[in-house]
């Protein structure tokens, strides 16, 4: 306690460093009211109820750091409690974007939930300990990283695929898109979600349609093309060849637009002929800046892309998308943009639809081949939203318009019965 002239100085904590002290003489005069913009009177007022607030005799007393200290400690003693308990009311989710898309009206009103159909995703592997992963009905995995194939991981430091995966075939907090399909995973992209060699996601392709029996294959990763020869890579080749056996293929379009690019088509193995190759639209229905430009010809002085594989063919969601993350975290969900995400959407999609006319259109099915992919694909284009900023024809960047899979699917059945008159 203070003696002699400074016993009626009042000492108090600074705020940013609590060891610190600073001196306060109560019955200091201060700066006159006038400093502060205020009359006399008003200043007088002030002055009283500070006194009434903080005690008797005008005395100071540090209540408010007292109640902030109390507070923050409950809070760190109930912290587990809270986020067990809460962490599911405050999460928050991407519902609009199965919505925008009309994947939720083919899951409440047609029941579909892609059952029976095989969709493979090639990442970065997938981390099903998840607590929406656990009900995933993996089929099919292998590791082409580490070649250890027992053991079912992520090897994405920023867990690429278990968000993609969260996004088609998440049940539980978050419900992805195709929530009853078979999995199948080819974990071929490592920590930084890059390949050291195309040839690793050549043969991961390869494997998923030719040993795991895939009708889809999920590719939210891709390369720029070569000027030279965009077609030419490992990658695109196993992808056509994926494609002449009727098997669907659906790639991001890339993150290489806007200003400043010298990238000119959509990434490889996207820019292949018979690839639904996806851009991204944010909530709004506006294109994501960085999504990439494609090109009216394959490559530089190429043939031109006719209807329905001009690129890109479709937008679809793909700006801060909530989906599954780390387990390591309090609360296991991460935001993400990019073409991979909006990829995933249309993947879900085309496999609620495949679910709906599987013994036609699939390879496991009646005769499925590239005339199959064909239908489907102009069925895309033809039952697009289109954008008013993107007029009536294909545009280098919208595609043939955003995803509406309620469209789609009545397009896909037209398209069949269509033919099947004929």
């Amino acid at each position: 306690m203070s003696t002699g002239p400074y016993r009626h100085l009042e000492y108090l904590p600074e705020p940013e460093d609590p060891r610190m002290l600073t001196a306060i003489d109560p019955d200091a005069p201060g700066y006159p009211a006038e400093a502060y913009g205020l009359s006399v009177a008003e200043a007088e007022a002030w002055r009283d109820a500070t006194r009434d607030a903080m005690g008797s005799a005008g005395k100071q007393r540090p209540y408010g750091v007292f109640i902030v200290v109390t507070l923050l400690g409950v809070l760190l003693i109930s912290y587990p409690w809270i986020v067990e308990n809460f962490s599911s009311t405050f999460t928050p989710d991407s519902e609009w974007a199965f919505e925008n898309t009309g994947i939720a009206e083919l899951q409440e009103n047609y029941g579909l939930t892609g059952a029976g159909v095989r969709v493979c995703i090639v990442d970065t592997g997938v981390d099903l300990s998840h607590p929406d992963l656990q009900n995933v009905n993996l089929v099919g995995y292998k590791d082409f990283v580490s070649g250890d194939d027992s053991n079912v991981q992520d090897h994405g430091l920023d867990m690429h695929g278990t968000m993609m995966v969260g996004i088609l075939a998440a049940d539980g907090h978050l419900r992805g898109a195709a929530p009853g399909a078979e999995i199948i995973v080819a974990a071929a992209l490592g920590s930084d979600g890059t390949t050291q060699s195309e040839v690793v996601v050549a043969q991961a392709v390869h494997w998923c349609w030719s040993e795991a029996g895939a009708d889809i294959i999920s590719l939210s990763l891709g390369g720029d093309p070569d000027p030279e020869n965009p077609l030419g890579s490992e990658t695109a080749d196993a992808v056509r060849q994926a494609l002449e056996h009727g098997v669907f293929v659906v790639a991001a379009a890339g993150n290489s637009g806007g200003a400043g690019t010298e990238v000119t088509d959509v990434s490889v193995p996207a820019n292949v002929d018979g690839v639904i190759a996806v851009g991204a639209i944010d909530r709004k229905g506006n294109l994501w800046n960085k999504t990439a430009t494609g090109s009216r010809t394959e490559g530089a002085g190429g043939e031109v892309r006719a209807e329905p594989h001009q690129k890109p063919e479709v937008v679809a969601p793909g700006v801060a998308i909530i989906s599954t993350s780390s387990t390591t975290l309090a609360i296991p969900y991460s935001s993400s943009t990019g073409t991979s995400d909006a990829t995933v959407f249309v993947t879900g999609a085309l496999a609620l639809i495949l679910e709906r006319h599987y013994s036609t259109l699939t390879r496991n099915g009646i005769g499925a081949d590239r005339t199959d992919i064909d239908l489907v694909k102009q069925a895309l284009a033809d039952s697009c939203v289109r954008s008013d900023l993107q007029g009536d024809a294909h545009h280098l960047r919208f595609g043939y318009g955003s995803l509406d899979a309620v469209a789609w699917e009545r397009a896909v059945s037209d398209a069949i019965i269509t033919r099947g008159a004929g």
